[in-house]
């Protein structure tokens, strides 16, 4: 078989590879974000990233064992066997995650290893020209077939298959010129590298999709999908490193000195870096104004350019030199430093800026690894010191992530609001939202303690009233079927409120909506499609609150209908603030408190508040005075996706099954938060009329906005309709 000697073509050759791939995949990945809503953008990539992380542990190293020692031994046997061996093991995996996860995710395993293993037997040969084939010829495929399918089916699933296709075709394509062969006696000689290798290539490709799998969890897939728009926008930026590291990985395997392209390379960094800095709030606002909350989280993964050709450039000296462990070490290393950097993210609400900080100091820290970890293995005399070194980080690591994840943070802020009178701020999050709770008293560090209970009660409600939580008692009511469960008299409790608000809104108000919120919610944001009429007819059979029966004196409930589902997502918020309130009065060291949970708030003690309602399409709000009682709203605006021109949310309209679209927002002034939470709810799903006279009738003070702006407020109403600029 005829090889292609290196010469100055190479470079143009894996230079034009890997810039067209990245800018197809970008290309690729931006079309995606113009059709489909963030909710579905996230949720393939994070199985996207699944993919790729499967893939690379079915390469087993023997990628990049080929590209290091085929250039020096010339043994076609070792890449016949490596090309055998991961088809193989990439079948057997694939079918195992297709059952476990998804069954479309089987196939693009498969086509992701067979495409790979076919990009490093290229390398391998030197033929840089049929790489960048390769490469440009599964990119292109992988554009169009997958958009073109989802056009077709207007499901997700969709673009997995055509993914899959695209990189099944040209990766069995490529190996019709490496037969697989099971005779694996070169594979054999090289185990150890390659499994010094295969280390190294699941921490590498970790570093570069364990973050997805991590926020997707954390954060959900909204805040993942904005995360993945910006770092694509990063990677195609980041193209330059990935070309010095293919051209000078099998150019230094065959002992060439590139010091002169190394030194290049830093340099241009440092320019695409800053141009990305200055580029970033010029570019995306008139591009993609939807994506306008990512420009700071571009800037600074475009920084992380700069260490990333230190990584790029040191990783191809390692593997040419086959010190695989110091790669494997170093990477291990930085994907410690990138999952505690999300844990405290998602544990301080730092949000899309802490996730972007997170990606830089996980290049950074593997560039400065990639130097440390060899010294380390010097001064220690041996690898098996410097694993368990490596192990005790990466321990270490997942711990502080655990604890991270698992508690958020509190922070305080104390001011002197008068003479021995101090006014103590906690915020957090909770609840999947804000959470601020200020406390007055003479104690401030009681009253601190009052603040930090009233967080745990919080929290603690959260876990009861949770319908995802497979230890909660919600969970176990809605998965009984039509037994009787066991309840607690607090979960009982509340679920008495809520059957009490939907009979005072004659079912408006309605817990049993869940088979619904999912269906819209869940269903609909995958396919992108609307439910048809059996579909819609199903989930309407299953709602009725008059079909959840309580038994307080049994301390037990159940349900009349076999899968009907409740959700207190309407109830719940406001149900955690009056308890959080209880414990800040009942401690004695608060005078007056203001608990705020997501926009649910209640005031309690001395004097009156005064509180700002935004407007639910525009930047505005309106100043009311509260003293001793709560405001909740409830609108279109906070959970939603389009889907066309149709504005799809959560808030589902019991008699139709749709979600309701007369009303654009609604605040609900009332005694308890428990009160305002769930009428505030009724009073949207009502309409502008019918809520308008359902407010008259309770003698409550609300305010409704319209679905085409109209104001309109409660005759009991007394506050200036006059909306100020926020």
């Amino acid at each position: 078989m005829k090889t292609t000697r290196a010469g100055n073509r190479g470079l143009a050759y894996v230079a034009v590879a890997q810039l067209s791939a990245t800018i197809l995949g970008t290309v690729f990945w931006l079309l995606l974000a113009r059709i489909i809503h963030p909710f579905a953008y996230g949720h393939l990539a994070w199985l996207i990233s699944v993919g790729m992380i499967a893939s690379a542990a079915c390469l087993l190293g023997l990628g990049k064992t080929s590209v290091s020692y085929y250039p020096k031994e010339r043994k076609e046997e070792l890449l016949r066997g490596s090309a055998f061996v991961v088809l193989a093991l990439s079948l057997a995996v694939g079918v195992a995650i297709s059952l476990a996860i998804d069954p479309w995710l089987g196939p693009l395993i498969v086509g992701l290893s067979a495409f790979s293993i076919a990009t490093y037997l290229e390398l391998a040969k030197r033929d840089y020209r049929r790489y960048m084939w390769v490469w440009v010829s599964a990119r292109s495929v992988a554009l169009v077939l997958p958009i073109a399918i989802y056009c077709a089916w207007e499901m997700v699933d969709g673009i997995l298959l055509g993914l899959s296709i695209a990189y099944i075709v040209a990766g069995f394509l490529s190996l019709r010129r490496f037969p697989p062969i099971p005779n694996l006696r070169a594979v054999r000689d090289k185990l150890r590298f390659a499994s010094s290798s295969w280390g190294a290539d699941i921490a590498g490709v970790s570093v570069n999709f364990l973050d997805k799998i991590l926020i997707g969890a954390l954060f959900g897939w909204t805040v993942l999908g904005t995360y993945q728009f910006a770092y694509r926008i990063f990677l195609l930026f980041a193209v330059f490193p990935q070309i010095l590291f293919f051209y000078l990985l099998p150019e230094k395997s065959a002992g060439r000195r590139m010091r002169r392209t190394e030194l290049l390379g830093a340099l241009l960094s440092v320019g695409l870096a800053g141009l990305v800095y200055l580029s970033a709030p010029l570019a995306i606002p008139r591009i993609f104004p939807d994506f306008a909350d990512g420009i700071r989280a571009v800037q600074v993964m475009g920084l992380a350019i700069i260490p990333l050709v230190i990584v790029k450039i040191r990783t191809s000296e390692l593997y040419s030199q086959g010190k695989a462990n110091v790669i494997f070490g170093s990477n291990l290393i930085a994907l410690s430093v990138g999952a505690i950097g999300i844990a405290i993210s998602f544990g301080r609400s730092l949000g899309l800026l802490g996730l972007s900080c997170s990606l830089l100091a996980l290049q950074t820290a593997s560039a400065l690894a990639l130097f440390s970890v060899p010294k380390v293995l010097r001064w220690q005399g041996g690898s098996k010191t410097a694993a368990g070194l490596v192990l005790m980080m990466l321990s270490t690591a997942a711990l502080l992530g655990f604890a991270g994840a698992g508690q958020p943070q509190v922070t305080f802020r104390q001011e002197l609001e008068g003479e021995n009178l101090w006014r103590i701020t906690g915020e957090g999050v909770a609840m999947d939202t804000y959470v601020k709770i200020i406390g007055i008293g003479e104690n401030p560090q009681e009253i601190r303690m009052a603040i930090g209970r009233a967080f745990g009660e919080i929290r603690r409600v959260e876990e009861l009233m949770s319908a995802e939580d497979e230890d909660s008692e919600i969970y176990a009511l809605n998965h009984s079927g039509t037994e009787w469960v066991d309840l607690s008299p607090e979960t009982l409790h509340v679920l008495g409120e809520a059957k009490r608000y939907a009979e005072i809104s004659d079912g408006l108000f309605d817990p049993t909506v869940k088979p619904l919120v999912d269906l819209w919610m869940e269903k609909v944001k995958k396919t992108r499609r609307m439910p048809d009429p059996t579909e819609l007819g199903k989930g309407l059979g299953l709602v009725g609150w008059r079909s959840l029966v309580i038994d307080v004196n049994g301390g037990r409930a159940r349900f009349l209908k076999s899968g009907m589902q409740i959700t207190l997502g309407g109830i719940a918020k406001g149900y955690a603030v009056d308890r959080a309130c209880e414990i800040l009065i009942s401690s004695g060291a608060v005078g007056w408190a203001l608990v705020d949970i997501g926009g649910d708030i209640r005031v309690v003690g001395k004097g009156s508040w005064t509180i700002g309602v935004q407007h639910p399409r525009k930047n505005l709000y309106i100043k009311i005075e509260l003293e001793n009682c709560a405001v909740a709203s409830s609108g279109d605006y906070q959970r939603y996706f389009f889907l066309g021109n149709v504005r799809i949310h959560h808030i589902i309209d019991p008699r139709t099954g749709c979600p309701a679209d007369e009303s654009a927002g609604t605040t609900v002034i009332a005694e308890t938060c428990t009160a305002a939470d769930a009428l505030s709810t009724a009073v949207f799903v009502a309409g502008p009329e019918d809520g308008k006279a359902l407010l008259d009738s309770l003698g409550l003070k609300g305010l409704i906005v319209t679905w085409d702006g109209e104001t309109i407020a409660s005759d009991l109403w007394d506050f200036p309709l006059e909306w100020e600029p926020l």
